[in-house]
């Protein structure tokens, strides 16, 4: 097989196009006109020899593989400006905007990210916690730049970074899922991922369940486990004195892994994007190693 290199150039016009949804926008934002950068797409789809964006009349479709290679051409951009910082001198423009997720790891993530805003004092950043689903709406709304969210499956729009965490039943001490007939649930509010895969699971062996909590809060979900309200699904990082880990032999059917993603806006990283999304990775790849040998980076 013949080694082809793409040229950070063409990817970062492709990234940025199926970002903005417009050739002549892309052309705006790049420095370039609307012939140029249809010309560095044609090149583009020369070289991996695929289709990667259809127009048809003023609506943009992406390609399977151009979602593919969407994924692929926002880390080496990510890795290129990485490098092209080690030489730049940033500057404090706009705040980017970072949502983080209520529903997975939010405390750790907003306690590093803070440290990181007190050791450089230009960051600016405007942070929403809130449930992934709303942060994926807010992302492709364009409402905020940079996420950490929960996802179910495939690779969704402006994922750069992925991995996977095993989720357990978890209770209080006491507790014992084999005493009700229809399970008594705590969760977060419809349209979590982790109420998805508690429902999914009882589904799938035909157990009854009641939602008997819930609440977007974790530290709210936690209190009601420790009380024994109910059972819900945590990871290691989120079980707490008083809970218990909820054995397979007690009859309660295995969950579905988390899958966790790092999404951004290329176009809207600024100077200090690639900082804030390396205090972000790092900070889950450090909280996934300390968790069980089932979580895993994939």
């Amino acid at each position: 097989m013949r080694n082809v290199n793409l040229p950070t150039d063409l990817l970062r016009t492709f990234v940025t196009v199926i970002e903005v949804q417009s050739f002549t926008r892309a052309a705006y934002l790049l420095g370039r006109s609307q012939p140029a950068v249809s010309l560095q797409i044609k090149r583009l789809e020369q070289l991996v020899g695929y289709k990667l964006i259809n127009q048809k009349g003023r609506v943009m479709q992406v390609s399977e593989r151009g979602e593919a290679l969407a994924m692929h051409a926002r880390q080496i951009l990510r890795i290129n400006d990485l490098a092209m910082g080690l030489f730049e001198r940033r500057s404090g423009a706009e705040a980017l905007r970072v949502g983080l997720p209520l529903d997975y790891g939010v405390r750790l993530l907003q306690r590093n990210l803070t440290g990181l805003m007190k050791d450089n004092a230009e960051l600016r950043l405007n942070i929403r916690c809130d449930l992934s689903k709303n942060l994926h709406e807010a992302l492709l709304s364009d409402e905020i730049d940079m996420i950490v969210a929960l996802y179910q499956d495939g690779d969704p729009q402006f994922l750069v970074r992925r991995w996977e965490e095993q989720p357990f039943w978890a209770g209080a001490s006491d507790s014992d899922p084999r005493e009700f007939a229809d399970l008594p649930l705590v969760a977060h509010p419809s349209g979590c991922v982790y109420r998805q895969r508690m429902t999914d699971a009882l589904k799938s062996v035909q157990r009854g369940w009641d939602v008997v909590f819930s609440s977007p809060d974790i530290e709210a979900v936690q209190q009601a486990v420790r009380d024994g309200l109910g059972f819900s699904s945590l990871t290691a990082s989120t079980i707490q004195k008083g809970m218990r880990h909820i054995p397979p032999e007690e009859g309660l059917p295995s969950l579905e892994p988390l899958r966790i993603g790092l999404f951004y806006r290329q176009t809207r990283l600024g100077s200090w994007g690639n900082l804030v999304a390396d205090c972000l990775t790092s900070t889950i790849e450090s909280s996934l190693q300390d968790a069980p040998a089932d979580a895993a980076v994939i």
